[in-house]
């Protein structure tokens, strides 16, 4: 049984990773586009250009600005692998599944108190 559980920490794993690195693509491939946009209009001698980069400047969001969001995920996250170790009714499942579920769900409380830390001082991130 514990084979198991490797081979499905190892996939979440997996998979988490694949989704980050998918996102992190889409980010970068959505910053060329805008670079290149820019940079037509600048080479045209675009009157938009300084709408474009006030565009880009009002678009930056402070540090830890999706904070709440990521805690949650993280959060849900962690509970839905200790709901599923609970599920397979085994203790060696509990014990290695729900040790598992301890990082997200601490990572997720530590960005909730960061944010209302932050929030409580009035700062940004």
């Amino acid at each position: 049984m514990p084979r198991d559980l490797d081979v499905i920490l190892i996939f979440a794993v997996l998979t988490t990773g694949a989704v980050l690195i998918i996102i992190q693509i889409g980010r970068l491939w959505r910053a060329s586009m805008l670079h290149k946009t820019i940079r037509e209009a600048i080479s045209r001698d675009n009157p938009a250009v300084t709408e474009l980069v006030a565009g880009v400047e009002e678009e930056q969001k402070p540090a830890g600005a999706n904070d709440d969001r990521t805690a949650l995920v993280l959060i849900a996250l962690g509970l839905a692998l200790l709901l599923f170790s609970a599920l397979q009714n085994s203790d060696d499942a509990l014990r290695q599944m729900g040790g598992a579920s301890a990082f997200p769900i601490f990572v997720g409380l530590a960005l909730l108190v960061r944010q209302y830390l932050v929030r409580k001082r009035g700062g940004q991130g």
